[in-house]
């Protein structure tokens, strides 16, 4: 038996989807050209003696500035040595995407990293990205003789593969783990500092960036671990203090990048981008920086001065008294200059970092002339910004050189140093990737031959029913149309609520039409529609998402949370529906009780998750006692045993289909199975949602929906409920809080799964629920298949579409780029796995009795 009509046809477009995703992305997400080899002094370089000769790199990820800095801050040690003038403290700009792979490479490197570092920063394995053959002010002290050490995120094992003399990496993905992740490099501390015999010791701390992502900026564990961490500031300074061969240390504490209010990162938001930079150092007490601290907190955590990041590479290079890295694009922080007491050695330092980022700017404009003759009469204009901006501060510090004196050099010449690297870095920051728009096209053609095949099969569907079919195509314009706008793009949310709604109203006047000549059916359709509109008005206020109303009041993350009572009686009200759906999906034959014992474990599970990660919602709960009494078995066993009967459910349910008394409930039985699922790896305060869900699916059901119906209905309510959950098109919306359920140590795989289905919760139950409205139709009767495919071949054109247009747009990398990554993951998992196989796929393979 075929598996859908046309089967061929949709698996030829579903192959081309992958394959246009392929060419596209090569094109989209290229590396950029770098140059070769490692930096050396020039002959004609002055002979600046370095400040220090070790540094202790010191990264603590998702360090945001206000951790450090505000009244709240827990580093009461480190904000007296701002006060004491022993600490230069700044505010990092940390550009998108603030991932921590590529913004160690814009520490390490000085440079911008590309975006598909995102990607690469998944990859625990990956080898790709290493920095082996790249300059970095690591490889500039490896190649003087020195010796590095490092302790941490293993990130920097992957980036600098043989650098180490010492190493001990910790996995940055399992953000279950407060405590050990950074015990582990704790315990290295003092047989370090007792060392003498490295130049370089780096250590990478994991623990506060997990219990963001677990439990938020605002967690009750946030203070204790900047207690933690402030009390290793504490210990390395009183080392570098006692210890002789310490006396010339630079101390560098730093975050990699921030996080948002969720406790995410990844996008562009002021917290995301805003993490903490201090240089510490006793001889930086003789420079009178004595500055206030803590101070008042700021909305765009904007504290003391700020700075690129790509600025601690050069600044790093002076003070260690190395060549400046070949791709760097920082610019010395000029507060360090007073370090040196000769004018000639400050001038030198600024000459170093404005020559070596004019070979960068020549670099990539070979085109441009950079000689003081050819750009003479061009800088009569006076640009101040761009390329010819850098020509004519150029050209500026070619004429003062000439006319000022070697005493007044410094106070005249250094001036305009700073502003051509200022310049430069701008130019070189906001040039455009180097893209290759012949791959774009061709990535966009075959995504686009892909969507034309499947057209026929859309437009024989849409021809049962003229109004579906308008209806269907009115999505498809107006979602595609959206794509061109970044403003739309953040709010993509509001279109899906916007199209719901009117399919309900759609519903409404179907129903009213075909029985408005019997009154009760409709008072039904009026009950029906308006337990919609409330359901959907509901889910739409559950979690404020997108970027203009994220800080807006919600239920989940304010009602719920300032009322834990009403949150509890919820979820067991949700768990307690799961139970009866689980009990009513087994055939009576079958000892029913035993399955209401899974339900319960996994309840019992979620109370000692929120015990361990969010407290605040059981503080004060009866459900306290619970937890008390659970913490005797391990989280990771109860998530196993949980998922170990999951699998026992859905082994039944296939055991059953294969006999005709019980296979229409075999299917029934997945679906609750799949519910369950689908409850433990969400957070607790959206697990209500579910109880939302089977309500809508309960007003479904008696309406008789054509298959083409169901198809639309199901294909909406996935991308309603991804954004009702929390979703974005934000990087930083990703949820890993439940990624490590069951999973005792890293697996790529496993918490790639469990990541994708936190994320896709409501997407993948609204699939299993359309193959129930759908089970009454004949096989063979409607080609859903056809229609997804459709839909999503069509939306990766208008993404593709909107990211070649937009290439140079000003929020290419920050918007359009992080939502062409999200519609590779909806075409790619949600689609071919979960819509095509789960939900269409194998069902239809099934032999109905």
């Amino acid at each position: 038996m075929a598996i859908f009509p046309g089967r061929w046809v949709t698996i030829l477009a579903n192959l081309l989807v992958p394959v246009g995703i392929l060419t596209f992305s090569t094109g989209f997400f290229p590396y950029k050209p770098l140059l070769p080899g490692l930096a050396i002094f020039d002959e004609s370089d002055a002979d600046v003696s370095p400040v220090f000769d070790k540094v202790i790199f010191m990264v603590v990820d998702a360090l945001r500035s206000d951790f450090v800095y505000a009244n709240e801050s827990g580093f009461l040690f480190t904000q007296s040595l701002i006060r004491a003038g022993a600490v230069l403290p700044f505010t990092a700009h940390a550009g998108s995407p603030t991932v921590t792979m590529p913004r160690l490479k814009a520490m390490t490197t000085g440079s911008v990293p590309s975006f598909l570092d995102v990607i690469l920063n998944i990859a625990e394995s990956d080898t790709t990205s290493t920095l082996a053959y790249q300059d970095t002010w690591l490889a500039q002290l490896k190649a003087r003789g020195d010796r590095l050490v490092m302790y941490g995120d293993d990130t920097w094992l992957k980036l600098f593969p043989g650098m180490f003399e010492r190493s001990d990496g910790t996995t940055s993905f399992f953000v279950s783990d407060f405590v050990e992740v950074d015990q582990n490099v704790t315990r290295h501390i003092p047989t370090e500092l007792a060392e003498s015999d490295w130049s370089a010791l780096v250590m990478h701390y994991l623990g506060l960036d997990h219990i963001g992502h677990k439990a938020g900026p605002r967690s009750p564990f946030m203070p204790s671990k900047q207690q933690e961490m402030d009390a290793v500031v504490k210990a390395i300074y009183t080392a570098m203090q006692q210890e002789p061969h310490l006396q010339s240390t630079l101390f560098v504490l730093c975050g990699d990048h921030g996080m948002n209010d969720a406790g995410n990162h990844g996008g562009s938001s002021a917290g995301e981008t805003s993490p903490a930079l201090l240089f510490v150092s006793p001889k930086f007490e003789v420079l009178g920086n004595t500055l206030e601290s803590p101070v008042e907190a700021s909305d765009d955590f904007q504290y003391y001065r700020s700075v690129e990041q790509a600025d601690i590479t050069p600044t790093l290079a002076g003070l260690l008294g190395l060549p400046i890295p070949l791709n760097s694009l920082g610019v010395f922080i000029p507060e360090f200059l007073n370090m040196w007491d000769s004018g000639s050695h400050k001038l030198d330092i600024l000459h170093r970092n404005a020559q070596q980022l004019l070979n960068t700017v020549k670099a990539t404009f070979p085109g441009v002339s950079f000689d003081p003759e050819d750009i003479a009469s061009s800088c009569s204009s006076g640009a101040v910004s761009g390329i010819e901006g850098a020509q004519c501060a150029w050209f500026q510090i070619h004429q003062l050189s000439r006319k000022t004196s070697a005493e007044d050099a410094f106070a005249i010449v250094g001036p305009a140093f700073q502003r051509f690297s200022q310049i430069a870095q701008d130019v070189m920051s906001s040039t455009a990737s180097d893209y290759n728009v012949s791959r774009l096209g061709l990535g966009l053609l075959i995504t686009g031959i892909a969507a034309l095949i499947v057209f026929p099969a859309v437009c024989q569907e849409c021809a049962q029913s003229t109004y579906t079919g308008g209806f269907l195509a009115l999505l498809v314009v107006g979602y595609g149309s959206m794509m061109f706008a970044s403003s739309y793009v953040e709010e993509e949310q509001q279109f899906w609520y916007w199209i719901c709604s009117g399919w309900i109203f759609y519903l409404h006047i179907k129903m009213t039409r075909s029985r408005r000549t019997r009154r009760s059916a409709f008072n039904w359709s009026s009950i029906a529609t308006l337990g919609l509109i409330m359901s959907q008005r509901i889910l739409r206020r559950w979690n404020q998402t997108g970027q203009k109303f994220t800080a807006e009041p919600d239920i989940a993350r304010n009602f719920l949370p300032s009322h834990p009572l009403f949150l509890w009686v919820l979820v067991i009200l949700t768990y307690v529906d799961s139970g009866r759906g689980l009990f009513l999906s087994l055939p009576t034959a079958f000892p029913r009780v035993v399955v209401l014992v899974l339900p319960a474990l996994a309840f019992m599970f979620k109370i000692n998750f929120v015990a361990n990660d969010s407290p605040e919602l059981l503080a004060d709960s009866v459900l306290s006692w619970l937890e008390k009494s659970l913490k005797i078995v391990p989280l990771v066993s109860q998530a196993r045993l949980v998922f170990g009967g999951i699998v026992c459910c859905i082994v039944l349910a296939i055991a059953m289909s294969s006999r005709s008394k019980t296979a229409p409930a075999s299917n029934k039985l997945v679906h609750e199975a799949l519910n369950l699922f689908l409850m433990t790896q969400s957070r607790a305060t959206n697990i209500p949602v579910f109880l939302v869900f089977r309500i809508q699916a309960l007003i479904l059901i008696p309406m008789d929906l054509t298959g083409l119906e169901v198809t639309i209905v199901t294909l909406m309510m996935q991308y309603m409920t991804f954004f009702a959950f929390g979703g974005s098109n934000a990087i930083s919306s990703v949820d890993l809080s439940s990624a490590y359920n069951g999973v005792g140590s890293y697996s790529v795989v496993m918490v790639g799964i469990l990541t994708f289905v936190s994320n896709w919760a409501g997407p993948i139950w609204w699939v299993s629920m359309g193959h129930l409205l759908r089970s009454h139709e004949a096989v063979g009767s409607h080609n859903p298949a056809a229609l997804l495919t459709f839909h999503t071949a069509m939306s990766l054109v208008s993404v593709m579409a909107a990211c070649t247009a937009l290439r140079t747009h000003l929020f290419i990398w920050t918007v359009f780029s992080p939502k062409y990554l999200y519609s590779i993951a909806w075409a790619t998992a949600n689609h071919v796995l979960v819509n095509l196989l789960g939900g269409v796929g194998l069902p239809a393979l099934r032999k109905r009795p």
